[in-house]
C-alpha cells in the first residue's frame, strides 16, 4: 500500500459518490493541503456476511496492485483508522476530474467525446483491464461511473479504473457463476446466469467505448432485460449496434453511427468493436495471439496498434474540414500530397500546406513535421487550394435532428428526457459552430503568416538584387569610360602606322556589349516596382476581419440555458423554461452569425490566396535576373582582363625594331598570337621587360659613341684647317 501523510489534521471536505453499500468522501490535510479519497460502507451494522466479505476483498486487491491507470491505495490516516472490529476503511488517491459518467452527461459530448479524448481512454482502460486480467483478477462492473479523471495538462488526462467491489480473483478454471454487475453493461451470459470468464470484462469495455464514441449505448438499452436478451441474441457476430429505423423497427448495423473519429479511426473501432462485442463468450476479444513470442488478447494487441498509430491531421480550409492521414518515419509530404490528390481530386500543384505559424510545408519535407500527438485536437497543418475560394464555403454544420424539430415547433412541449436531448444537441451545435470558426481563424493567420513571410522574401529578394544590379552598372560605367579612354588613345597613338585592327575591333566589340547592359537594370526596375505593388496590397490585406467573438457568447449563453434547464422540474419549473423558444431564438442568432463571419473570413482567405498566387511567378522572375546580373559581372571581368593583356601585349610589342620604327607586331606574328605568346607565364613578360630595359641602354650607348665621334671628326677637321 502506498504512503499517505499522516501529520497535520484530516478535514472532511465534501461528498464524492455512493452506492448501495458505500460512500466516497473526500478528505484534505490541513497542514500539507494533500487530498484523498476515503471509501467507507455505509451500513456497518448488520451487513450480511457476503457483503462484508466482498468489502474485505475490495481492500485487499486494492492493496497489491499498482498500475497508472488503477486508482492507487494510498496508507490510511492514523485519525481515521477504525476500531477494532468494525470493517476496514479504503483511503485512495484522489482524482480531481470527477468520473466517466459526469463527462458523458456534459451537453457538448452527447454526440460522444472528441477524438483525443477517446484515444486516451480506450488507452488507458484498456491497459488497466489487461493488467487485471494478467493478475488474474476480472472487474465485472466497468461502466463510465467506475472509470475516474486525472488530468495531467490541459491535453492529457489520465483514466483510472475504481469501485473493486465486485471484483474476483479467478479460479484455477477460470471460469466464475455469481451475478454481479449493472444491468446496461452486463455480457449477455450474466443475464441467464451462465457461467462466464474474463471476457464479460469485453463485453462491457466494448459497450464503454460505443458509448463514449456515439453518445449512447450500443444495444436498445431502454428495453427490458428479457426482452433485450431476446432481441440482441439475433445479431450477427459482426454487428455493433441496434436502433430503431422510421418504422420503429429494430436495425442492425456493423457500423458506427455519426461521431468525431477520423475516418481512420473509425475503420479500426469497428473492426475491434466488432471482437468485442460478439455474442458468443469463447470468441470475443479474438482469442489468444502471439506476437514476438508473447501471447496477449488479440483486442489488446489491436488496440495498442491503432491508440499508437501516427496521424496527420489536416484542415482543409475550403470545405472547413479535417482530413486525417496515417503516417512513419519514412512518410513525405509529397506522399502526403498523393493521398489528398486521391481524396480530393487536387492536384500537388494547386495545395498549399501550411504550418499553423505560416511555414510552408514542401514535398521533400518529413510528414512528422506536420504530426500533433494525439493527446491534442488542436490542428496544425492547413490545406488551401490554390484557386479562388467558393463563398461561401459548401458545407456549414447542420442542425441535429431533434434541434431541427424543436426549431419548427418552439412552443411544443416535451418529455424532460427529451427536452434535455434537444437542448443538448443545441449546446453541441454551437459549440462546434464556435470550435469550427475559430479553426478557420488560425488558418486564416497561417495563410496572413505566409504572404507575410513571402513579402519578407520577396523584398530582401529586392534589395539583393538593387545591390547586384548597383555594382554591375558601377563597374561597367567606369569600365566604358576607360575602354572609351583606351580607343581614344590608341588612335591617336597608332594613327596612320601599319598596325593591326585585331585590338581595336575586340575593344569596339567591348563597348557593344556593355551597352546592352542596360535592358537589365530596366527588368530590375520592371521587378521592383511589381514589388512595391504587392507591397501596397499586402499593407491593405493586413487589416484583419472581425474575430467572431459573438459565437463564442451563444456557446455560453446556450450553456448557460442548459444549465438552467437542469435546475427546473415539471413541479417548479416556468412555461417560459419547459418551451423551446429562448433556445431556438439563440439557434437563429448563431446561425446568422456564422453565416455572415464566415463569409467575411473566406471572402479575406481568398483575397490572401489570390495574391500568394500572383506571387508565385515573381520568384522565378528574380532568379533568373539575379543570374543573368551575375553572369554579366563574369563577363565584365574577363573582358577587364583580356583588355588588360591587350594593353601589355601593346606595351611588349614596342620593344621589337624594324627598319628604325616600332611596331605593334613582330614580323609574322598576329595579334591573337601575341597576346597568347605574352600570356603564357609571368617569365615571359619580365623577359620581355628585360629586353626593353637592355635595348634602352644599348641605344644610349650608340648615341654616346656616335656624339664622341662627332666632336672627334670636328677636332680633325680644325686641325686640318689650321694646316
Amino acid at each position: 500500500m502506498a504512503e499517505g501523510g499522516d501529520e497535520g489534521k484530516w478535514i472532511q471536505k465534501q461528498l464524492l459518490g455512493q452506492g448501495a453499500f458505500g460512500c466516497i468522501t473526500l478528505w484534505q490535510n490541513e497542514k500539507t493541503e494533500e487530498k484523498i479519497a476515503i471509501k467507507t460502507c455505509r451500513h456497518k451494522d448488520d451487513l450480511p456476511d457476503k457483503t462484508s466479505d466482498r468489502w474485505r476483498m475490495e481492500v485487499y486487491i486494492m492493496s497489491r496492485l499498482n498500475h497508472d491507470n488503477v486508482i492507487r491505495s494510498v496508507k490510511l490516516p492514523q485519525q481515521l483508522m477504525p476500531r477494532s472490529g468494525e470493517l476496514p476503511i479504503l483511503a485512495m488517491e484522489y482524482c480531481e476530474g470527477g468520473d466517466l459518467r459526469k463527462v458523458l452527461n456534459r451537453p457538448e459530448n452527447c454526440f460522444g467525446l472528441k477524438e483525443s479524448e477517446i484515444l486516451q481512454l480506450v488507452s488507458g482502460v484498456g491497459s488497466a483491464i489487461e493488467y487485471l486480467h494478467s493478475n488474474r483478477i476480472i472487474h465485472r462492473d466497468l461502466k463510465p461511473e467506475n472509470i475516474v479523471l486525472k488530468p495531467l495538462d490541459p491535453n492529457k488526462i489520465l483514466y483510472k479504473v475504481i469501485d473493486l467491489g465486485y471484483a474476483k480473483e479467478l479460479d484455477v478454471n477460470s471460469i466464475c457463476n455469481s451475478y454481479v454487475g449493472t444491468m446496461q453493461y452486463l455480457a449477455p451470459e450474466l443475464f441467464v446466469s451462465k457461467p462466464y470468464t474474463k471476457t464479460v470484462d469485453y463485453w462491457s469495455f466494448g459497450s464503454l467505448v460505443f458509448e463514449c464514441i456515439a453518445g449512447f449505448r450500443p444495444f436498445l438499452p431502454t428495453l427490458p432485460p428479457v426482452e433485450w436478451h431476446n432481441v440482441v441474441c439475433k445479431k450477427s457476430p459482426d454487428d455493433i449496434n441496434a436502433t430503431y429505423d422510421e418504422n420503429k423497427e429494430i436495425k442492425f448495423s456493423k457500423k458506427l453511427p455519426n461521431n468525431r473519429l477520423c475516418k481512420v479511426l473509425q475503420d479500426y473501432f469497428e473492426q475491434w468493436l466488432r471482437l468485442m462485442l460478439r455474442w458468443d463468450p469463447k470468441a470475443r476479444g479474438g482469442g489468444i495471439i502471439n506476437i514476438k513470442g508473447i501471447e496477449r488478447p488479440k483486442c489488446f494487441c489491436l488496440l495498442e496498434i491503432f491508440t499508437e498509430l501516427k496521424l496527420i491531421r489536416i484542415l482543409y480550409v475550403e470545405m472547413n474540414t479535417v482530413l486525417s492521414f496515417p503516417i512513419n518515419e519514412t512518410h513525405t509530404i509529397q506522399e502526403v500530397q498523393k493521398a489528398i490528390s486521391v481524396e480530393l481530386n487536387i492536384p500537388p500543384e494547386q495545395q498549399l500546406i501550411l504550418l499553423a505559424n505560416g511555414t510552408k510545408l514542401e514535398p521533400n519535407n518529413f510528414a512528422l513535421d506536420g504530426w500533433n500527438d494525439h493527446a491534442s485536437e488542436d490542428i496544425i497543418v492547413f490545406l488551401f487550394r490554390l484557386a479562388p475560394l467558393q463563398l461561401p464555403p459548401k458545407h456549414g454544420k447542420k442542425l441535429p435532428p431533434q434541434v431541427q424539430a424543436i426549431a419548427k415547433e418552439p412552443m411544443t412541449l416535451l418529455p424532460t428526457k427529451d427536452h434535455r436531448k434537444a437542448w443538448a444537441q443545441a449546446v453541441y451545435w454551437c459549440t462546434d459552430v464556435n470550435q469550427d470558426y475559430k479553426r478557420l481563424v488560425i488558418a486564416h493567420r497561417a495563410a496572413l503568416l505566409n504572404l507575410m513571410k513571402n513579402m519578407a522574401s520577396l523584398n530582401k529578394l529586392k534589395f539583393q538584387l538593387s545591390s547586384e544590379i548597383g555594382k554591375l552598372m558601377s563597374c561597367t560605367d567606369l569600365f566604358k569610360a576607360s575602354l572609351e579612354f583606351d580607343l581614344l588613345k590608341y588612335q591617336e597613338t597608332f594613327k596612320g602606322k601599319p598596325i593591326t585592327q585585331d585590338i581595336y575591333h575586340n575593344w569596339s566589340l567591348m563597348a557593344d556589349t556593355i551597352n546592352n547592359y542596360i535592358h537589365l537594370r530596366k527588368r530590375v526596375e520592371d521587378l521592383e516596382e511589381k514589388v512595391q505593388r504587392f507591397v501596397s496590397e499586402f499593407n491593405e490585406i493586413q487589416k484583419k476581419p472581425t474575430t467572431g467573438t459573438e459565437l463564442e457568447e451563444y456557446e455560453m449563453k446556450s450553456k448557460g440555458l442548459y444549465g438552467k434547464l437542469l435546475q427546473v422540474t415539471p413541479g417548479n419549473g416556468s412555461y417560459e423554461m419547459m418551451n423551446h423558444q429562448s433556445m431556438v431564438d439563440l439557434i437563429g442568432r448563431c446561425f446568422m452569425k456564422r453565416d455572415e463571419l464566415t463569409k467575411i473570413l473566406y471572402k479575406h482567405l481568398s483575397t490572401i490566396l489570390e495574391l500568394l498566387e500572383r506571387l508565385e511567378p515573381l520568384y522565378p522572375e528574380m532568379e533568373t535576373a539575379s543570374k543573368e546580373i551575375q553572369a554579366a559581372s563574369e563577363q565584365l571581368k574577363s573582358m577587364q582582363c583580356r583588355r588588360q593583356g591587350d594593353l601589355w601585349a601593346l606595351l611588349a610589342c614596342q620593344s621589337y625594331p624594324t627598319n628604325g620604327e616600332s611596331t605593334l607586331v613582330p614580323s609574322g606574328m598576329t595579334h591573337t598570337n601575341t597576346s597568347m605568346h605574352i600570356c603564357q607565364s609571368f617569365e615571359s613578360l619580365q623577359l620581355m621587360d628585360d629586353s626593353k630595359n637592355y635595348t634602352q641602354r644599348l641605344q644610349e650607348l650608340l648615341e654616346t659613341v656616335v656624339k664622341e665621334q662627332d666632336e672627334s671628326l670636328k677636332y680633325l677637321s680644325s686641325l686640318n684647317s689650321n694646316s
